[in-house]
């Protein structure tokens, strides 16, 4: 396969878009700064998203006709700030994606436009400090007073207080805010409300107390603030009532039946949210691996001479590290990808919530493993802010538990598998009959594809007579089963789904892109790759023979081997730009380095555009004004 076809199936689409959004990224203001105080993080990160927004790449109107759009967009900041793509992803669709979706077209027509400008900022109330994983129990409340036609929101108490609200502290004047509406001494369940938090001159509005979070371990350009609400009078027209309403006569209706329910269908843009956060995270992988492998490639260690002789990649220990990272990049990358259309082009769909709940936590879990061992094995070298790991580990660990904790999301995604269960495949699963299948040689990507069914199929069939069973015993025995006893039961089903789906939409490339040796390779190896990582389970249950389990390590090991040739086009496919790579161990690190001995004493930034010598680092003064 050509590089061209290569990248193009990589990217997936809006492939024009992307390379003007990669130019633009190359303007001075996003090249990396280190050593800023915190407020110059804030003012950086937020004067980038002035940047952004004020190019016309941005527009909330992309969510009506191709959501890769806005996906695109987070996949091109990824690679360069996740501070800068936490606030476009809250202030583009938590909050002005809410607004457009929910809000009536008429009345916010101007906020619309206004946020699309990022005139208007905005931020998403929906986390209390006591309600996380539960925010259908969220206590901040929205009493409708009907004689003066408006809503009366308040934090009842110190865990009511919105927490980790992004854009809070510094810039938003709007908040979408979640609050459990009450009307006419009824509870009605959650709603969301806009409510104005902060004045032209953004002081705080009466009422709204707005605290900082502080320095975190990372992501410091986000100004993530606590939120208080005391007496705060919001029209009736400020309620989002897309499908509820109150009348003139202060009486509540609405389409959708239940508390819960209309819960669920108010965060709904969570879901594009997290394949926003999976699309910025993959890109973080993505530099990652390129750094990382780029170095392994130049860095020379001991060798049988005697000398420094020998690529860091020539050695099992570092290319068994990396290359089956770089298998597992690509094969989340199409499964992302195939998410990503599917959410784009399909209804909603029960197929649709499990990709996107799967996606967004394999993609944020390997992107957290990936950096980690990326910088560990890049040495001392990879401890350097310059070469990016420390923001992008900080930023995987942001993804892991934002907008639905990863852990929880993946319970989410085995309920539902279990939702699409009939009684005749639970009677087929107490016969045994989906297992039916033992592997006696793996020689084709297509015979793990089906162990790894295999798997999942095994898995599910245990959990489902588990719950059956349990339910039995009624709600609380069903809670006790699936939250005290079969908790890893439940990951790991939801972990086969996603392993299975991420392979079976690599070989969907295959197929479709024609015969490619080195792809047909990489798959071959994230599929050993996800045995390896399971050996004990096919073990167990007699999937494999011994002979077999055995192999299964060395031909991860000799895949990784038989790999290191085609690691710059693999890399290459990723579509990266040398201007967009600014870690110096991924360029010419030893001239970055004899720089440095010269220039005791100064803070530099590697200059990616010219790729020879660092420049002294300009910290312009930048400012809140918006």
């Amino acid at each position: 396969m050509n590089l061209k076809k290569l990248k193009r199936l990589l990217e997936n689409d809006n492939h024009d878009y992307r390379e003007k959004l990669k130019l633009l990224m190359s303007d001075p203001i996003f090249t990396p700064r280190f050593e800023l105080s915190l407020k110059e993080q804030r003012n950086l990160a937020f004067t980038r998203l002035q940047k952004l927004f004020r190019s016309g790449m941005v527009d909330l109107h992309d969510f009506e006709t191709d959501h890769r759009r806005i996906f695109a967009l987070h996949d091109i900041c990824g690679l360069i700030d996740g501070s800068l793509a936490t606030k476009l992803t809250v202030q583009l669709n938590l909050f002005s994606g809410t607004v457009l979706k929910f809000g009536n077209r008429e009345r916010w027509q101007r906020l619309r436009e206004q946020a699309n400008r990022l005139e208007a900022v905005g931020c998403f109330a929906l986390t209390e400090l006591g309600y996380g994983n539960n925010a259908v129990a969220m206590e901040t409340e929205a009493v409708y007073n009907h004689s003066l036609k408006c809503f009366v929101i308040n934090t009842p108490s110190t865990l009511a207080q919105k927490y980790w609200i992004t854009n809070g502290y510094c810039h938003a004047h709007w908040a979408v805010v979640f609050a459990q509406l009450k009307v006419k001494g009824q509870s009605q369940g959650v709603h969301g409300f806009l409510v104005r938090i902060r004045n032209e001159d953004l002081s705080p509005v009466e009422g709204v107390t707005i605290q900082d979070m502080g320095m975190k371990m990372g992501l410091n350009g986000v100004d993530n603030a606590r939120l208080w609400f005391e007496q705060v009078m919001v029209p009736r027209d400020n309620l989002l009532d897309a499908f509820s309403t109150i009348d003139d006569e202060g009486n509540f209706h609405s389409k959708v039946e239940g508390k819960r329910n209309r819960f669920l269908k108010m965060a709904d843009q969570l879901l594009s949210g997290r394949l926003c956060i999976a699309s910025m995270m993959m890109a973080a992988t993505k530099m990652s691996l390129l750094i990382a492998l780029r170095y392994s490639q130049k860095r020379k260690a001991v060798g049988t001479d005697g000398e420094s002789s020998w690529p860091l990649l020539n050695f099992e220990l570092q290319r068994r590290a990396l290359i089956p990272l770089l298998a597992r990049t690509y094969a989340l990358s199409f499964a992302l990808n195939r998410a990503k259309n599917e959410f784009s082009f399909v209804e909603n769909s029960r197929e649709q919530i499990i990709n996107c709940c799967a996606m967004k936590a394999l993609v944020t879990w390997h992107a957290e493993h990936t950096v980690s061992v990326c910088r560990e094995r890049c040495g001392g070298q990879g401890y350097l802010a310059a070469n990016m790991f420390a923001e992008f580990l900080a930023g995987a660990h942001a993804g892991e538990t934002a907008e639905g904790d990863n852990s929880v999301l993946m319970q989410k995604v085995a309920k539902e598998l279990l939702s699409g269960i009939s009684s005749v495949d639970l009677l087929r699963m107490k016969s045994k009959q989906y297992i039916g299948f033992k592997a006696s040689k793996l020689t084709k990507t297509e015979e793990v594809l089906r162990l790894l069914h295999k798997r999942e199929d095994i898995l599910k069939a245990h959990l489902a007579l588990k719950m059956q069973k349990a339910s039995r015993g009624g709600k609380e025995e069903g809670f006790r089963v699936w939250m005290m006893e079969e908790s890893e039961t439940v990951q790991g089903l939801a972990k086969a789904y996603g392993e299975h789906f991420a392979l079976q939409s690599f070989l969907n490339i295959l197929q479709e892109g024609g015969d490619d040796p080195v792809l047909a390779k990489l798959a071959q190896l994230f599929a050993f790759q996800c045995l390896e990582d399971n050996l004990t389970l096919f073990w167990e249950q007699g999937l494999i023979t011994r002979s077999l389990a055995k192999s299964v390590h060395m031909q991860v090991s000799k895949l990784s081997a038989e790999l290191v040739p085609y690691v710059s086009y693999l890399l290459d496919g990723f579509n990266i730009p040398e201007y967009l790579i600014h870690a110096p161990i991924a360029r010419d690190f030893i001239v970055f380095n004899q720089c440095q001995n010269d220039n005791q004493g100064e803070t530099y930034q590697f200059s990616a555009g010219k790729g020879t010598m660092p420049e002294i680092l300009s910290r312009p003064q930048l400012s809140y004004s918006i």
